[in-house]
């Protein structure tokens, strides 16, 4: 509660939040009688052509996870209607600053998810995707795309995460630059890696709507080696997760004392 109205008043856009519940107007777009079953058909974008829209819309509601869903969705049922412009993507504010402000998944981590859900053919396929996604988001330097009118100036600086976790990008990404965070400079820099993130899994939706998705991403030799003992197929099999370990976790089985 607290990270989220510090976010709101940083930026005078008023208190955002009333007993816990976040309040927001109700969507603008037509909403049919009936959701449409997915999967959805995936009509191709140019990735690179809705960056600057990924970064406005990430500014509208200082909403990482809203601003990847409406520049997708909103690309899409601006040229297509029904059933892209029935998705509530006003909704997603949620995924904000790690859902809610928690720091958890970062909210443009959690919008491919839900885009994978909605274009995905299979459970297989979408479980898949989001992997491939975080993984990527784990090792990535950003952030990249630098917009045509930045809001704020910050840094030219990048940052690897080396975990899809908020707090944990967003501090790495603190102690390179020097800046501080719940400032209009973290936002700036988090809007522009909304940008980066949406032109990623347009990129990739493209490919696997053509049936031609490659999976580039694995896990690090650190992390592989706890997988081996801990994971689903190992002998202790204790852990269940495709993120990197050595991002929160030293390695319990080196004696060496610092």
């Amino acid at each position: 509660m607290t990270s989220i109205l510090t976010r709101r008043r940083a930026l005078g856009l008023g208190a955002a939040t009333i007993g816990g519940t976040l309040l927001y107007a109700a969507n603008s777009r037509a909403v049919s009688g009936s959701a449409a079953k997915t999967p959805w058909e995936w009509k191709e974008i140019q990735p690179e052509s809705i960056q600057e829209r990924a970064y406005l819309s990430a500014w509208e509601k200082i909403g990482c996870m809203y601003g990847v869903l409406e520049a997708v969705l909103g690309t899409l049922g601006d040229k297509y209607g029904a059933p892209y412009n029935t998705f509530p993507v006003e909704a997603t504010v949620y995924g904000s600053g790690g859902i809610g402000g928690g720091g958890s998944l970062c909210g443009t981590v959690n919008a491919a998810g839900m885009l994978f859900g909605l274009f995905a053919k299979s459970q297989e396929d979408m479980f898949a995707l989001c992997g491939e996604m975080s993984l990527w988001y784990e090792k990535a330097p950003l952030p990249v795309y630098k917009p045509k009118n930045p809001r704020q100036q910050i840094p030219e600086v990048t940052s690897v995460s080396g975990s899809n976790l908020c707090h944990v990008s967003s501090t790495r990404w603190a102690n390179i630059s020097g800046q501080k965070l719940l400032t209009p400079q973290h936002f700036e820099r988090c809007n522009r890696m909304v940008a980066d993130a949406t032109v990623k899994v347009v990129s990739m939706l493209n490919e696997y709507s053509r049936g031609k998705m490659t999976y580039r991403e694995k896990p690090n030799a650190f992390s592989e080696g706890c997988q081996a003992c801990h994971g689903p197929a190992g002998v202790k099999a204790n852990v269940a997760t495709n993120m990197s370990c050595n991002s929160c976790h030293q390695d319990p089985h080196n004696s060496a004392k610092p």
